[in-house]
């Protein structure tokens, strides 16, 4: 209860800072203003306008919804098909409701407007805009915040998608009703028409759709119960699968739009620096097929008719730069600073219970001490960086495959000075996300090249080194832990303090610097840290900021995709010193929270945990974004320190679930990447260059390397949670604590196979 308690408090103090943004933001103050001063109609009908732009023919029920006289059912989804799922699972919330069969819809992605706000993103409070937003949920809407991210896209819209589909149903039994003459009750939804149960007359939705538009719903429909769903909670195939298997999908850097010409950049050579000139620019533009050479704020370009001309002249040019004094920077240093940090107080302790001190420093208690270490990590999605901007007098288009529709349209307004109403999104497929494709960066280099060019799309596409070298990096951490464990396997005292950039710091000055919070206030910094479920007499957790030069950003899971290796890899040490079984060790401590000891329990039934059968297991059990996850990683010994990883056990508790193929299909995606990070993952800077370029010195697992997988999915009528990040964390500590159980030797460090280790 305690722990609710401070989570609920995280989350108002998260609110509050919202509001204090709001306000105290220029750019803003005009909706802060007009909130201010009566103007609340206004922004109660700014939150519920939408242009309808690319949902075809027939009429809209709502700004998710369009029926077309021959029964297609058009609807929009605003959030990011990053290969998440998304365009098939919030089509099932609203099919469900609407009753429809998924086979008649067509999904289109809407403009950045009001409606399609993720409200979550901002206040982590379930909205539901049929009943009515809150008057911050409203200011988010009209800024518009239409952003993907956080696990949150299910979250956010498990209320608001279902009363679309719910009120847009009535709207059609009463248009229904209406021409019949008769009453409601006789008029049932059924498979995309509405049926008179006194005659069996039916008329299709596409027959009532004109009628339906103009029917305003007073009361709010009731919504099902999950024992009613015939389409929620079931395996849908998804939509977006087939055009991906024939090719026809269209990600960003698919995009051809006529006349479009490429751009290739060559950024700063050291972190933070700038390239002041190029001294060969005349001599590239002779080049075949090379139509200008650009430099801007944020680095050099060269465009031409194709990326490879643009490539191959782009690493020709001969650049000055500046080096802004940070080619001192190495790996080296940062983590001496990161030491350094770790001895000084803490600017931000977000969890103290009891009397830590006191506890560690009684001389009759003996202490558990370690201290754990991570690097920065790229995000390397597949799909290379790209963003085709077309600037067109006082117009302009975008064509990406960005998380944030709302944060590309500001981005190219930044650059171009063209105002956020003339700018056009076409928001495509992307090739990866993972976090990289929220920041702005891309998108406003790619603005400020095609400003050099009116009238011609220009194609900005990174190459994997650019893109390699000039991320928005996980940051690299250290976690330094004492404990004390009593003799009967209680922990009496626990203190973990953290030093590391802070990420919401970082990220949001770059991506919306009026809602950027201090580095002491960022939550991210040690969520999956603070308020673990395990009960413990006394408690403390703090960290330090490290102030670095280096980008850093939201990477799949955030703090969660470290502090989950820490703390249930310390727990582990904590179980061995005790002498107690890690499974027990863990399942003693959860009578406070009986959803985390299911999922604990369950996954160590499923992996057939303390079997005697020449494998070995190792166990991970953590919570992010809503959901509880418990990993078992079993493995074989090869050699000395040789291990082949058989398989993953994997269960969540992620409240109610609407695809189930998708939730595993995340699942699995997510053991992988936290198991790349974990085996191979490593960014390392010398003289203030990143010393990974491509793929080869950063790797990824490989199929001889990767695991089976088993899921499973807890049933239950708990909110939903989110599921795209929370498979991520636990991957690593599963797999370092099963080698420990083969060998007796812990790992502290990322990357393994930096430390000896190898995998077939």
């Amino acid at each position: 209860m305690a722990n609710q308690e401070k989570n609920n408090k995280e989350r108002s103090t998260a609110a509050k800072w919202g509001r204090r943004a709001f306000i105290g933001v220029g750019g803003l103050a005009g909706v802060g203003l007009l909130v201010g001063i009566g103007g609340t109609v206004y922004v109660n009908k700014k939150i519920k306008k939408y242009s309808g732009i690319g949902m075809g023919e027939g009429d809209s029920l709502n700004a998710w919804i369009r029926i077309a006289p021959d029964n297609t059912i058009t609807l929009a989804v605003p959030r990011a098909e990053m290969g998440q799922g998304i365009y098939t699972s919030i089509p099932q919330m609203i099919a469900e409701e609407l009753e429809v069969d998924m086979s008649t819809i067509q999904v289109i992605q809407p403009q950045p407007e009001a409606p399609y706000s993720n409200t979550f993103l901002l206040t982590q409070e379930a909205p539901n805009a049929f009943k009515g937003y809150s008057m911050m949920e409203k200011i988010y809407a009209v800024l518009p915040i239409v952003a993907t991210g956080g696990s949150t896209s299910i979250v956010d819209g498990f209320n608001n998608m279902r009363y679309a589909g719910a009120t847009a149903r009535e709207a059609l039994r009463q248009a229904a009703a209406a021409r019949w003459d008769t009453e409601l009750s006789s008029c049932k939804a059924e498979k995309g028409y509405i049926i008179n149960t006194v005659n069996d007359e039916k008329l299709s939705y596409g027959q009532l759709a004109e009628a339906a538009a103009s029917i305003e719903i007073k009361e709010l429909p009731e919504l099902k119960k999950k024992s009613d769903w015939k389409v929620i909670g079931t395996p849908v195939q998804r939509l977006d699968i087939p055009e991906k298997v024939t090719g026809t999908a269209q990600f960003g850097i698919d995009v051809r739009p006529d006349k479009m010409l490429y751009a290739a950049m060559r950024h700063p050579t050291t972190i933070g620096g700038k390239i002041t000139a190029i001294n060969n620019q005349e001599d590239i533009e002779k080049r075949a097929g090379v139509e200008k050479v650009v430099l801007t704020e944020y680095g050099a370009a060269v465009i031409a008719n194709n990326t490879w001309r643009a490539k191959n002249a782009a690493l020709a040019l001969r650049l000055e730069e500046d080096s802004a004094g940070n080619e001192e920077i190495s790996s080296a240093g940062i983590l001496a600073q990161m030491k350094e940090v770790l001895g000084e107080a803490a600017i931000a302790t977000p969890e103290q219970e009891g009397d830590v001190d006191a506890v560690i420093n009684d001389e009759n208690n003996t202490v558990i001490e370690s201290l754990y270490e991570v690097p920065y990590l790229a995000h390397a999605a597949m799909e290379p960086l790209n963003c085709t901007v077309l600037v067109d007098g006082e117009d302009a288009q975008v064509w990406v495959g960005h998380q944030g529709s709302s944060i590309a349209q500001n981005s190219v307004s930044e650059v171009t000075g063209i105002s956020k109403a003339n700018i056009k999104v076409h928001s495509t497929y992307l090739g990866g996300g993972f976090g990289r494709r929220a920041e702005p960066d891309y998108v406003r280099k790619a603005g400020a090249i095609a400003k050099e060019m009116p009238g011609i799309p220009i194609q900005t596409v990174f190459t994997r080194e650019e893109d390699m070298r000039n991320d928005m990096y996980r940051p690299a951490a250290l976690s330094q832990f004492k404990a004390v464990v009593s003799a009967d396997g209680e922990i009496a005292a626990w203190d973990n303090k953290m030093a590391l950039q802070s990420v919401s710091n970082s990220s949001m000055s770059r991506i919306m610097p009026a809602m950027a919070v201090s580095p002491a206030k960022d939550v991210a910094t040690t969520e999956g840290a603070a308020h673990l479920p395990y009960i413990m007499k006394n408690r403390k957790v703090s960290f330090g900021q490290v102030d670095l030069p280096i980008q850093v950003g939201f990477w799949r899971s955030v703090g969660s995709s470290q502090n989950a290796f820490f703390t249930e890899s310390f727990l582990d040490e904590c179980a061995s010193a005790s002498g107690q079984d890690p499974y027990e060790f863990r399942r003693n401590k959860l009578s406070d929270h009986p959803r985390f000891k299911a999922v604990l329990e369950k996954v160590a039934a499923m992996s057939n945990w303390g079997a005697q059968d020449g494998k070995y297991r190792g166990m991970a059990l953590h919570k992010s974004f809503g959901s509880i996850v418990g990993q078992v990683a079993e493995i074989s010994k090869l050699g000395d320190k040789q291990f082949s990883i058989d398989k993953y056990y994997n269960v969540i508790d992620c409240g109610m679930y609407i695809n189930p193929d998708t939730v595993e299909a995340q699942m699995e995606g997510g053991i992988v990447f936290g198991l790349s990070a974990a085996l191979y993952g490593e960014i390392t800077w010398d003289e203030g260059e990143v010393q990974e370029y491509n793929f080869p010195q950063y790797d990824m697992v490989r199929m001889n390397v990767s695991p089976k997988i088993e899921n499973h999915i807890m049933e239950n009528e708990h909110y939903p949670g989110g599921v795209g990040e929370p498979g991520t964390p636990p991957a690593a500590p599963a797999l370092t604590n099963a080698i420990f159980a083969a060998t007796g030797e812990r790992i502290r460090k990322l990357p393994i196979v930096k430390q000896g280790w190898s995998f077939a």
